[in-house]
């Protein structure tokens, strides 16, 4: 009988850890991390290596209380930043990099709490001579 909280509570656990595959995804991102400032948060960005793709984050401290909140109802609060919030920053983001004229294509969650937003940029066609 005392099991059954010890297993749940690994079963949650286990559920919200990353897959493999998101490690590995995650691990092709580099560093320095870029900090967007938005009204509600101040975002973590980061660029993918090669691909036009951004993995975003909430701050570190907003972070911190989705994994307490989580911890403290064994899983069943859902304290995720809304993926629309996320998505926003990314568009910052690029916008703060000089590429406004970029959209974001697709995201995902990748683990709580990153999510992997895609984007496209527009082609520049040569200028005729």
């Amino acid at each position: 009988m005392k099991l059954i909280p010890i297993a749940i509570g690994m079963a949650v656990a286990m559920a919200s850890c990353a897959t493999g595959e998101s490690m590995s995804r995650m691990n092709t991102y580099k560093f320095p991390v870029h900090h967007v400032k938005m009204a509600d948060d101040t975002y973590r960005v980061y660029e993918h290596k090669t691909d036009n793709s951004l993995m975003v984050a909430p701050s570190l401290g907003k972070t911190m209380a989705i994994g307490a909140a989580q911890g403290a109802t064994l899983g069943l609060a859902d304290a995720m930043t809304p993926e629309k919030r996320l998505e926003a920053a990314a568009q910052q983001h690029l916008a703060n990099t000089g590429r406004a004229g970029c959209k974001i294509t697709r995201g995902y969650l990748l683990s709580k709490p990153l999510f992997e937003f895609w984007f496209e940029c527009p082609t520049v066609e040569p200028k005729a001579s």
